[in-house]
């Protein structure tokens, strides 16, 4: 009896030494450089050149081109280095931090109200029509390819003293697909006959007024559950306009540029650089510079031993030893800044081994550049210059 339980265990044994050595054995079978299921990521490095197909002279040659073709990268793309040594695959477009959040909401930048929405003009356009037809408040004008919607002359019940119109401007946001609402009010003595093309202020003459007509069709907006379809007239809103916020490439460096009013955009780049991963020690919109710290959000990730005993997961905010005079005394300045060579930090003499990064804003009303450099002026790498400058173009409002 015991000789046949022993020779059970030891049958079991050499089993299961057989199963787990195939089972290893096995792995190589299904995956590994020669497996059935190998990682193929990098299949077509192997690949060779084919030949262009050569038709007859007799047959048309008109159909034959490229489905797909791939453009040319030029010194005018944002994803161009001149100085990079090997192949660099460009990043897409991160989403806007706006995506992840409420669809509809008002947003407020000094004096300017306006709505902003997750959606592209040419989906905005036929929703802010209907709201209108909805609330009895007709159009006199609609210009599709401004994005210009203007009410008829109309009348408060509370009010009879006044008569009152609406402009409502629809355009692009500073991120892409997505669309602002603008309204300006203006009214005049019932007395008074109106004229039927008004001369528009650059601000309401009833902020409260304008307030209404605002907060009603952001409120129906958020409500609209149902999808009011795209008019593909309107698509064009703004296609004859440059973009709010666009990244580009100039004098061989990545930048941003902004068609903002600058108290917007300097309350933009604030914002943005205090977001995924910035950290704003200083700034002085007067001089239009931003002194930030900078650290990518996945590298700042403590590890997952220092998560399980509570190390680093509130950690202090970094702090520099030189204000933001210190730094823009010390900078450059004028042509120097225009035809500065890239950064090394190691070997200047003044302000040593300073940290962090300068956001330099420069340009005039409604027409800035965005460049991000070292603490002293000078350009950064190419590749370092793209990512943070897209991290700051995430976050725009």
């Amino acid at each position: 009896m015991n000789f046949t339980k022993l020779l059970l265990k030891t049958s079991a044994r050499y089993g299961c030494l057989a199963c787990v050595s195939f089972a290893l054995s096995g792995c190589g079978i299904f995956f590994g450089d020669e497996g059935f299921f190998r990682n193929r990521e990098n299949d077509y490095l192997k690949s060779d050149n084919v030949a262009p197909l050569v038709l007859p002279e007799a047959v048309n040659k008109d159909a034959l081109g490229e489905l797909y073709p791939i453009p040319p990268i030029s010194a005018a793309d944002f994803g161009f280095d001149a100085n990079a040594t090997e192949y660099d695959i460009p990043r897409p477009m991160p989403l806007s931090a706006n995506m992840f959040q409420d669809n509809v909401k008002i947003q407020r930048v000094g004096e300017n109200t306006w709505i902003l929405v997750n959606s592209a003009p040419g989906e905005l356009w036929p929703r802010v029509r209907n709201f209108l037809n909805a609330n009895d408040l007709k159009v006199a004008r609609a210009d599709l390819k401004q994005g210009i919607i203007e009410t008829d002359w109309l009348q408060f019940k509370t009010d009879l003293n006044s008569q009152d119109k609406y402009r409502l401007q629809i355009d692009q946001g500073v991120q892409p697909d997505t669309s602002e609402i603008h309204i300006t009010h203006i009214n005049v003595a019932s007395a008074t006959k109106p004229t039927e093309e008004p001369i528009w202020p650059t601000k309401s003459m009833n902020p409260e007024r304008e307030k209404w007509l605002l907060d009603e069709l952001s409120a129906t907006l958020a409500s609209d559950s149902t999808e009011g379809g795209t008019s593909m007239l309107a698509q064009a809103i703004g296609g004859n306009v440059a973009a709010k916020a666009a990244l580009g490439i100039y004098k061989n460096e990545a930048v941003m540029t902004l068609k903002l009013d600058k108290v917007r955009t300097m309350a933009t780049v604030s914002y943005a650089a205090k977001h995924d991963g910035f950290q704003l020690y200083d700034s002085d919109a007067n001089l239009g510079l931003f002194y930030v710290y900078y650290k990518n959000v996945q590298d700042a990730k403590p590890g997952w031993f220092r998560r399980f005993f509570h190390i680093g997961l509130h950690p202090k905010p970094e702090t520099s030893p030189y204000s933001i005079d210190q730094i823009s005394a010390n900078m450059l300045q004028g042509e120097a800044f225009e035809k500065a060579g890239y950064s090394t930090r190691d070997d200047e003499k003044k302000l040593k081994n300073a940290p962090g990064y300068l956001i330099t804003v420069m340009g005039k009303e409604g027409d800035y550049m965005i460049r991000v450099r070292d603490p002293y002026g000078k350009r950064l790498k190419a590749r370092e210059t793209r990512e943070l400058l897209t991290v700051l173009r995430k976050n725009l409002i």
